[in-house]
């Protein structure tokens, strides 16, 4: 089973820079003293725009549009929900470049199943991350976690990118394992306390692909549950199955 981890190089894995500091800005709480002030100038503005005399109106005028303009921009200041979804989209766009890369099939090997790419939020590390829940209810912390999982007839091959959209953070792993060496496979449903950076205590249910190694080794990923992760259990039972009744034929042919 060769295994190599190491952590993502950003000299050799294009298009997979991050603005750390720009993420960041997602998961701090709006300042509401802004759009407070913007309402009070624009508010000043209107009224001395009412009681003052022509000459001066246009001066009012000037300060009710910054009013403006502060609350606006208040609002719309920030990382919106698919901007920081695009940061993820951007370190994980080579993953399947890098896997061709790193796997380089030799001719004999026979591909049984195209290639998944699998990913999410990853919820198992939220001890040191902050968690925001986005105008779309969905929530959002600073790990995610990536893989792209191959299929051929050797066995089952898996790249892993485990990152952080917040600071400099990144593991690759590259494992290998014969179908002989596997045991099962998994999703389980498990519940994650946090609080987020609201201040609000929340608890949800996030899905945990586990792989099972017959030395007893599990692997786990926390992914968005997709129609890719059946595929990939399916997969993966039935390269076992077929495994067991080799093994059990063989046992007879003796």
């Amino acid at each position: 089973m060769p295994t190599e981890t190491v952590p993502c190089d950003p000299k050799t894995r294009k298009g997979i820079l991050m603005d750390y500091e720009k993420n960041q800005k997602y998961f701090k709480t709006a300042n509401k003293t802004i759009p407070i002030i913007g309402a009070v100038v624009t508010v000043i503005g209107l009224v001395l725009l009412l009681l003052l005399n022509y000459q001066t109106k246009m001066i009012a005028a000037v300060v009710a549009i910054v009013g403006i303009v502060i609350i606006i921009a208040s609002l719309t200041s920030g990382m919106k929900d698919d901007d920081i979804d695009g940061a993820v989209a951007s370190k994980m766009n080579t993953i399947e470049a890098d896997a061709s890369e790193i796997f380089k099939f030799p001719r004999r090997y026979e591909v049984l199943h195209p290639a998944v790419i699998l990913g999410g939020y990853d919820f198992t590390r939220t001890e040191d991350s902050p968690v925001k829940r986005g105008k779309d209810l969905k929530y959002r912390n600073g790990y995610y976690c990536g893989l792209l999982i191959n299929f051929t007839n050797d066995g089952l091959r898996i790249l892993s990118r485990k990152f952080s959209i917040l600071k400099d953070d990144c593991v690759e792993e590259n494992l290998h394992f014969a179908w002989e060496e596997l045991e099962s496979s998994r999703l389980d449903e498990q519940e994650v306390s946090f609080k987020m950076v609201d201040g609000k205590d929340a608890t949800i249910k996030v899905d945990v692909l586990k792989i099972v190694l017959k030395n007893g080794k599990t692997l786990e990923y926390c992914v968005k549950n997709t129609a890719d992760v059946d595929e990939t259990m399916d997969m993966i039972y039935r390269q076992c199955v077929r495994v067991k009744q080799e093994e059990l034929k063989n046992k007879v042919s003796e």
